[in-house]
This record gives C-alpha cells, sequence and structure tokens, in this order.
C-alpha cells in the first residue's frame, strides 16, 4: 500500500511538471493510464541506473519494498529505529555521479524525529533498517528523495542519491 501511496503522489507531481504548451496545441491531455505507463518506465529506467552503480562498485545490497537499496556495513545488532523516535545521524551525501554534495563532518549529526522530521521522505525509511551505531551505504531513488524539482540549488531533478549513513544516536 505504501508503493501505491508513492507511485500515486510521484505520478500527481510528475503529472503536475508536465508543460502545459504541448497539450494545449495539439490538443491532447494524457489519460491517467498514460501518465502511469509513463511513470513506471521513468522508475524503471531509473531502476536500473541505480543497479548498474551498484554493480560498478561491487556492493551486495538489499532493496525495500518501496525501492531503497542499502548495506548495513556496520552492524551492531542492536534494535533497530522507529517512527516517533529521535534519531541522531552523521552522513555524506553524493550524487550517483559521484559528485559531493553534503555531509556532516563540519556540521555535525543532524537531529530529526522518525516519521516526522524535516529530511527527504526516503531517510525516514532508511534509518528504521538501522540500530545506533550502525553505519550503512543507502541509495534513494528519486521519488523518495527531492523528486521532480530537485532541491532548486546542488540537487538536480529527478536525482538518486546515495548516503554513507551511520546512526549516532537513537532516542
Amino acid at each position: 500500500m505504501r508503493i501505491i501511496t508513492l507511485l500515486f503522489l510521484w505520478l500527481i507531481l510528475f503529472a503536475a511538471s508536465c508543460d502545459d504548451s504541448n497539450t494545449k496545441s495539439n490538443g491532447i491531455i494524457p489519460t491517467q493510464e498514460q501518465l502511469i505507463e509513463a511513470n513506471k518506465k521513468k522508475v524503471g529506467k531509473e531502476s536500473k541506473l541505480i543497479d548498474n552503480f551498484i554493480k560498478q562498485s561491487g556492493w551486495e545490497m538489499s532493496t525495500t519494498e518501496t525501492g531503497i537499496r542499502y548495506e548495513v556495513f556496520y552492524n551492531t545488532e542492536g534494535e533497530t529505529a522507529s517512527n516517533g523516535e529521535i534519531v541522531s545521524v552523521d552522513f555524506s551525501l553524493y550524487l550517483l555521479d559521484g559528485r559531493k554534495i553534503s555531509d556532516t563532518q563540519t556540521s555535525g549529526p543532524i537531529t530529526f524525529k522518525v516519521g516526522e522530521g524535516d529530511v527527504v521522505s526516503g531517510l525516514h525509511e532508511a534509518v528504521t533498517l538501522l540500530a545506533e551505531g550502525d553505519s550503512a551505504r543507502i541509495i534513494l531513488p528519486s521519488y523518495l528523495a527531492y523528486g521532480l524539482t530537485g532541491d532548486q540549488n546542488r540537487i538536480p531533478p529527478n536525482a538518486a542519491l546515495f548516503y554513507n549513513l551511520s546512526l549516532v544516536n537513537l532516542d
């Protein structure tokens, strides 16, 4: 159900971002089925891009139902984070082309409430895969990151993101 909801929200964003000039000039308005099919193709293409990135990196990653790829490389075997808990995370954030976007080395860990904090939705899910002290490689598809618009600054539209992520504290 969560996947369907995410895909539906992404579809709405996709439809809203379409250039109206084409539909007005030729009088053709895409149907819901056409938009869903276009969305499936876009998600499939991005999934292949992510899978190629993982293969080239030589990693063995698991995939969640929503499409997050992850590999816990330092596992403390503790209790994982859950919605409503306050977490502090350290991370380095990259685009799949290798460009470093940001990290918390200089600013220190970021803290947010899982399920409610002001971070991309995929990061909320990603921290629920980790226990305090764990470190992981996380790849978020664009629809769980900054989506169609990017962040209007350093992250381009439709960009999948790679995190080196550590769960520093769990309250």
